[in-house]
């Protein structure tokens, strides 16, 4: 069944640092509506969050630094660097979060930093203090605070996604845009972040949006890339289609 045709990213910043923007890049959780505040309120206590509006390009942390604040993600994208070693030296683009997602939970469970983190859209990120998130969560030992810690430092453990993905770049690629199609996506990407979370180079990412594009999955302009056939694209990334998709 052919899904119905959808906006999925925008192209567009200068020819040296292209953007892949997604399709409701103005995705904005409300205090009103947040789910943080919400979990507050319902344990009678007050969000311990402080909302702050962030430009594009501001770092929000350094990898290697003392890891004292956690950030929750209400607009915009940041994305998450780590240096690497052997074939993957420098700094490599290793994961997005959005809005919704939260920025340094590591700070729970290890004194530093693991990743450099960049705003790469307006954003609006909501910071704590570890220390204080740490007594919000309430006290250590329960179960959930086992399997929160527990979670954290295996997480902290995993090598960067794009040391260990699978598949052709043309799957990675298409699998990426499903992903985004399926989430609704939410913010401004440059193309060399976004081509280093897929583990490619950005002239690579050109190219296989070229392809999908001859296939008919999706429609690619200068500026932006139109899903025109999504069940044509988790064909191509090796994804199941999903029943009751609107023809």
């Amino acid at each position: 069944m052919r899904a119905r045709a959808a906006t999925l990213c925008h192209l567009a910043g200068t020819p040296l640092a292209p953007m892949m923007k997604a399709m409701t890049e103005d995705a904005t959780i409300h205090c009103a509506e947040c789910p943080v505040a919400a979990a507050a309120a319902g344990n009678g206590g007050a969000c311990p969050f402080i909302r702050r509006p962030r430009d594009r390009g501001d770092l929000v942390c350094s990898a290697g630094e003392p890891a004292l604040t956690i950030w929750f993600v209400a607009r915009g994208a940041v994305v998450l660097s780590r240096t690497g070693a052997g074939e993957m030296q420098g700094d490599r683009a290793r994961a997005v979060r959005r809005c919704g997602d939260f920025v340094g939970l590591e700070a729970l469970v290890r004194p530093t930093y693991l990743d450099s983190a960049r705003v790469t859209a307006p954003a609006i990120l909501c910071g704590a203090g570890a220390a204080a998130i740490d007594r919000w969560l309430g006290p250590e030992g329960t179960p959930a605070r086992m399997a929160l810690a527990q979670t954290l430092r295996t997480a902290c453990e995993e090598p960067p996604r794009a040391s260990r993905l699978d598949g052709t770049a043309l799957v990675r690629v298409a699998g990426w845009l499903v992903q985004e199609a399926e989430r609704g996506g939410g913010a401004d990407v440059p193309r060399r972040y976004l081509a280093g979370v897929l583990g490619v180079v950005p002239e690579t990412l050109s190219r296989v949006l070229a392809r999908l594009g001859a296939t008919g999955a999706v429609v690619v302009t200068r500026r932006e890339v139109r899903i025109a056939d999504l069940d044509a694209l988790r064909a191509i990334a090796g994804r199941p289609s999903r029943a009751g998709a609107t023809p």
